[in-house]
């Protein structure tokens, strides 16, 4: 993204922000619904706060811009394998159900009044309503296939300058970088 190193995908955060929006859904909610309220979480922390919450690959696609490891993670909790989303999620036909409950500690704050912010904000919105909502937002791309949104497109569509867009690559790439360092340490 941006030729930038990005810290990894950071799996338990996503499973659960996951489950905080299906426990802010009364356990259960429509998977378009859930994939578009992961992308506005991911997007509005990085806009917010400099930083992604879980760091997972954006992109455009014929209905609306996703998360991808997200995505895959709840198609993957629809079938009888070992996946880390099946132990928390099932999805049965369009809905995805919450099965148990992940550590919901790896989560700042700010991370839970985001997801709060955001569940009111489209809580009840309906499948047009959404599609419209996210087709319009100005980073997304009309595609017939899968186009990446990096995180520069994101800042820049939303008026942020080079200098402070640059900046804000320049410590993702670090916070990479110090991940990479205590990790090859053990």
């Amino acid at each position: 993204m941006d030729n930038h190193i990005v810290p990894e995908f950071k799996v338990e955060k996503a499973i659960a922000v996951t489950a905080t929006f299906l426990k802010q859904s009364g356990g259960t909610c429509n998977k378009y619904w859930l994939n578009k309220v992961m992308y506005f979480a991911e997007r509005q922390s990085l806009i917010k706060s400099g930083q992604p919450m879980f760091f997972d690959d954006l992109f455009a696609l014929p209905l609306g811009p996703i998360v991808s490891a997200v995505n895959d993670g709840i198609d993957l909790s629809a079938y009888p394998i070992d996946s880390i989303w099946a132990n928390y999620f099932f999805l049965k036909g369009n809905s995805v159900v919450l099965k148990d409950d992940p550590d919901f500690t790896v989560l700042s704050n700010f991370e839970n009044g985001l997801i709060q912010e955001i569940c009111n904000q489209f809580k009840g919105w309906s499948f047009s309503k959404m599609h419209r909502f996210f087709h319009n937002l100005p980073e997304n791309k009309e595609t017939n296939s899968r186009e990446d949104i990096s995180y520069s497109e994101i800042l820049e569509a939303e008026g942020f300058d080079v200098e402070l867009i640059q900046k804000t690559l320049n410590e993702i790439s670090y916070l990479s970088d110090i991940e990479h360092t205590f990790s090859s340490a053990y």
